[in-house]
């Protein structure tokens, strides 16, 4: 009998479905998109929807504590705010969306790429050095006197 079994269980127990969840859900605040099977995606997509919710028609103050309830940390839960809602704009439902990707080999499990609706990330993008030029000549510095000859100048000088 399954009598008070209510959800996915995902063969773990509570505390271990808590942290999958913020897990994932901080990772999709983060990135963007994630990869991952069907049945963890449809567990998250609920946290997700709800946290976008709030950030979209709360205030500041109680948004930024909803979100602190997930991401105990101050800086990412501005970022996340300050993103999302500069993003988004108006909208009030309907972020994430999923799609299939691929069947996993070793278990055939159907992997998903979970994703927000319009392009989000928080992670800026690395900035890249231009190519230096190979046919460019490189010129020398100039190297101050070595030790030893700035002895045999001073006594010089001196004499």
């Amino acid at each position: 009998m399954n009598h008070r079994i209510f959800g996915k269980q995902l063969g773990r127990n509570h505390h271990e479905r808590q942290a999958l969840i913020k897990s994932l859900s901080k990772s999709l605040f983060t990135y963007g998109a994630i990869e991952t099977t069907q049945a963890k995606a449809k567990l998250v997509i609920h946290t997700v929807e709800d946290l976008a919710n709030c950030i979209m028609t709360k205030d500041i103050i109680i948004a930024q504590r909803e979100l602190s309830k997930y991401f105990q940390d101050r800086n990412f839960v501005k970022d996340v705010y300050h993103n999302f809602k500069s993003v988004f704009g108006d909208q009030t439902s309907n972020f994430t969306k999923y799609w299939n990707v691929k069947i996993r080999k070793g278990d055939d499990a159907l992997i998903v790429k979970l994703s927000f609706v319009k392009p989000y990330t928080i992670i800026k993008p690395v900035e890249t050095k231009p190519a230096e030029d190979k046919n460019k000549k490189v010129t020398p510095k100039k190297t101050a006197p070595k030790k030893a000859d700035a002895k045999k100048i001073t006594k010089k000088v001196s004499k």
